[in-house]
């Protein structure tokens, strides 16, 4: 079966502890809105989990009023940067060489570029000029574990392939301060910056990694409105439902159980948990809905403290993690990667070590 050879990612260069974010918000929004609201932001902080969030540009970028443009250029030219420096990571980690590399998956969400930075990407890792590319746009957080059954796809139908996953999400370019709902201010307290990569090879590539033994995508009926953008005169505008954690709660134990009674599994088969850390509540719905007690999220967790949401990104950096906590992992054990993203849509990948 395909295997994943390595992971890797980029932080951004301006880092700041949540404490700090806190402070610069409140004082952002005080006079703006209710005092009611201001302490609803302190206790949305205080109760995210988060300890600190890297974003693309320095604070007081933000605080300037931007243009769609401009919020765009970043994204093209600051963000291709930490990409390159994710994937270049991701390719020494697997002693790969950049003309090893047959395909090329690029996911993203939050900025727009035509030719996809993927072809930018090419250029700058001096990958073959036949190099095949799938630019992937719009699954959101789902997008970095369906990027992985994309690969996964692709290593099936040809064998001898390396396929290099590249996401990029820049989510704190599309903060808009000048909204004041009640989302854009749960928005700023949970979302970064950040770029992923993995390496994922087919059956005839020499390489050791946890192998990919199946995968699932799911579309909840008339879920659009749980989340997403909306295309607003001054950018995207978040689209996030208080009812996704009921959602995810509700619905996640049956799919899981689908996904795995077709492999002849079960959860008590699964030893490894590998999620999406889209916020606490959402970590506490996946913890409820399977059962869990005994640590299992404690990855999702970690990433959740040390980075926030960022996206696609995210699910990524667990697999990194994870990877690289090869005591805690044996051989043959099954694990379950799994996202949630706009749709509203489930991925689920079986990986066995």
């Amino acid at each position: 079966m395909p295997a994943i050879l390595s992971a890797s990612h980029a932080d951004p260069p301006h880092a700041f502890s949540q404490e700090f974010l806190k402070a610069a918000v409140v004082q952002l929004y005080s006079g703006r809105i209710p005092d009611t609201d201001v302490q609803r932001i302190e206790d949305v902080f205080e109760h995210s989990r988060i300890r600190e969030r890297a974003f693309l540009m320095p604070l007081d970028w933000y605080l300037a009023p931007r243009t769609p443009q401009e919020r765009n250029r970043a994204y093209m030219e600051d963000g291709l940067a930490i990409l390159a420096r994710a994937s270049r990571g991701c390719l020494e980690k697997a002693d790969c060489r950049p003309d090893q590399v047959d395909h090329v998956i690029f996911v993203s969400t939050t900025g727009l570029s035509t030719p996809s930075l993927d072809s930018y990407l090419i250029n700058e890792l001096g990958l073959p000029r036949k190099t095949t590319r799938l630019p992937v746009w719009g699954l959101g957080c789902a997008a970095g574990a369906a990027g992985i059954s994309r690969a996964f796809d692709h290593c099936l139908a040809h064998p001898e392939a390396r396929v290099l996953l590249a996401s990029l999400e820049t989510c704190s370019l599309n903060f808009a301060q000048e909204d004041l709902s009640k989302k854009n201010l749960v928005a700023m307290s949970l979302f970064a910056d950040a770029a992923s990569a993995v390496l994922v090879a087919g059956d005839a590539v020499e390489g050791e990694g946890p192998q990919v033994i199946a995968t699932r995508s799911h579309l909840f009926p008339d879920s659009y409105r749980i989340m997403g953008w909306d295309v607003a005169e001054g950018g995207f505008r978040l689209v996030l439902s208080p009812k996704l954690p009921e959602l995810v709660r509700n619905e996640l134990r049956p799919l899981v159980d689908s996904f795995l009674l077709s492999r002849d599994l079960s959860r008590r088969d699964i030893v490894h948990y590998l999620t999406h850390p889209g916020g606490a509540k959402v970590v506490d719905a996946i913890r409820d809905a399977l059962g869990l007690s005994n640590g299992e999220l404690r990855i999702s967790e970690e990433v959740l403290r040390d980075h926030g949401n960022v996206s696609s990104a995210s699910v990524l950096i667990v697999l990194e993690r994870w990877m690289a906590d090869g005591g805690g992992t044996e051989a043959g054990e099954f694990g379950l990667l799994s996202a949630f993203g706009p749709g509203f849509s489930a991925e689920l990948v079986l990986l066995r070590a």
